[in-house]
């Protein structure tokens, strides 16, 4: 009894040896020479002594070794249990993942920039804009989600060196964007038509550590890392002679120092979201330990920091050590990142809200330590900006909890006075399952306010979606979708009004009807 009350404290790998034990212990009890043994005269006994002896001291050392050896299998710095040390890498994993992507990103992005010979190699397209003439399509990618409202100007920067400085124009009436995030993916600054209006501008943006002077005038954007992405989106309507915002791009400007190296080739030809999770455990916290190096984390996140010790992380050096990780203690790790990469790939599967959508309005772009969320965001949509500059309902689902196919007929329809609320413009893409534009359909991927929508009779509005045009519906109000595969749908509403961010209103559910044909 009493060995079976420690069972309960004892690790799997010595469980096994306890119950190798009891076994022998049971064929010792059963055996026919011991019985007659046990009713011997004392020198019988003194007999039986000499005979068990050396086996009792057999087993004693074999136990020892065993121990021993399951201690050197599973030992860890922090000498944490197999099962705190597996969740610790699992929630290690969902706590870097964003900076791991982000720099794959980079990685990526600069190599297909050098192969169209739009930069050079190494850190060419560093601390330099880069205009997107044209609006993506479905050979594009290398971010997931991306917008057909806007046509993009982006920068990779390294404000290691020092500041940089960004100017913008007068941009009129157009919606417009030019935020900055940090390697974490947190919203460092986003002068735009909300915060900075139309005239022209000028934002100081600043890495960490920075202590001198700001720039007056200038907008003071602090970043939390070196590493920062600048991602601007001036508005585009449906079929307007993009002449006019090529202007706008080319009246960007962008002051920096000079990079401090070179960074990290990426391969042109992959995915960034796939290569992160192709890492095996060990790459990738080689990984996380030298951005770290580079790009520290915050001062709320000192908790998270230090348990990374546990891993063999170093975030002061950018050194990864296993040497102190026994085989068990390095396969648990990687069974936690295994287990985290599961379930960040259900970040898009989560239950849905009212009517099947998915909308978050709290904590977009300003995470906290809200890990999970940040790490769910830059899975679904890296490079989401504040819920006040624009807000994105997504599903994958129509209104009875079904996938969405492309072997059906759906409508959208807002009822009249229902319709998405935002000062800006509002949109409707349709994506793979995936999250990327998918081929093989008409080239219309999105509808939204500025495409000259036809209104029900009642003032309401009517979208359908299906792989052909349904007789019924206008042809401005179909958005194509690809036949007999899964689709995803993503509103996006630019400059929501209180009622989208409060959830005063919601989107309407998508109601399946026939088979498509």
């Amino acid at each position: 009894m009493a060995l079976q009350r420690h069972q309960a404290d004892l690790e799997p790998g010595q469980l096994a040896l306890v119950g190798l034990l009891v076994h022998h212990r049971a064929d010792w009890a059963g055996a026919a020479p011991v019985s007659r043994l046990v009713r011997c005269s004392r020198a019988g006994e003194d007999a039986a002594m000499r005979y068990l002896g050396p086996v009792l001291v057999t087993l004693i050392v074999l136990a020892g070794a065993a121990a021993a050896g399951w201690v050197v299998l599973t030992r860890n710095p922090d000498g944490l249990s197999l099962r705190d040390l597996g969740q610790t890498a699992g929630e290690a994993y969902v706590f870097g993942y964003p900076l791991v992507l982000m720099e794959e990103t980079r990685a990526v992005m600069l190599a297909r920039l050098e192969a169209e010979g739009a930069v050079g190699p190494g850190a060419g397209g560093i601390n330099t804009l880069h205009h997107r003439r044209d609006l993506p399509g479905a050979e594009d990618d290398s971010v997931v989600r991306p917008n057909l409202d806007t046509l993009y100007t982006i920068a990779w920067l390294d404000l290691s060196m020092g500041p940089a400085v960004l100017r913008w124009p007068d941009m009129g009436d157009r919606y417009w964007l030019l935020q900055v995030l940090d390697g974490w993916t947190d919203v460092a600054g986003s002068p735009g038509s909300r915060t900075a209006g139309s005239g022209p501008g000028l934002a100081f943006i600043t890495g960490p550590g920075w202590d001198g002077p700001g720039l007056p005038g200038a907008v003071h954007v602090r970043s939390s890392t070196s590493m920062a992405w600048l991602i601007g989106r001036i508005e585009v309507a449906p079929g307007e002679d993009f002449a006019p915002v090529h202007a706008l791009q080319d009246a960007i400007s962008l002051t920096a120092a000079p990079p401090s190296g070179a960074v990290r080739p990426g391969d042109a030809g992959q995915r960034p979201p796939d290569t992160v999770e192709a890492l095996a455990a060990y790459d990738y916290f080689t990984r996380l330990a030298a951005l770290m190096a580079q790009n520290p984390a915050r001062a709320q996140d000192a908790e998270m920091t230090a348990r990374l010790a546990a891993l063999g992380v170093d975030p002061q050096t950018g050194a990864l050590d296993w040497r102190g990780h026994g085989l068990l203690a390095r396969r648990v790790m990687g069974r936690g990142v295994a287990v985290a990469r599961a379930r960040l790939a259900e970040a898009d599967r989560q239950p849905p809200g009212p009517q099947g959508w998915r909308t978050l309005t709290q904590g977009l772009g300003e995470y906290g330590t809200n890990y999970a969320l940040r790490a769910g965001v830059a899975h679904i949509g890296l490079g989401a900006n504040l819920a006040a500059d624009a807000i994105y309902p997504n599903t994958t689902r129509d209104s009875a909890g079904r996938p969405l196919t492309g072997d059906h007929v759906y409508t959208l329809r807002f009822e009249p006075g229902a319709w998405p609320p935002a000062d800006a413009f509002w949109s409707v893409t349709l994506y793979d399952a995936h999250g990327f534009l998918p081929h093989g359909v008409d080239g219309r991927h999105a509808l939204g306010d500025r495409d000259g929508l036809a209104a029900d009779a009642d003032g309401g509005l009517t979208l359908w979606i299906a792989p052909e045009r349904p007789a019924d519906a206008p042809d401005s109000n179909w958005l194509p979708a690809p036949a007999g595969a899964p689709f995803a749908l993503t509103a996006r509403l630019y400059a929501p009004r209180e009622a989208a961010l409060s959830g005063a209103w919601i989107m309407p559910g998508v109601e399946r009807g026939p088979a498509s044909r």
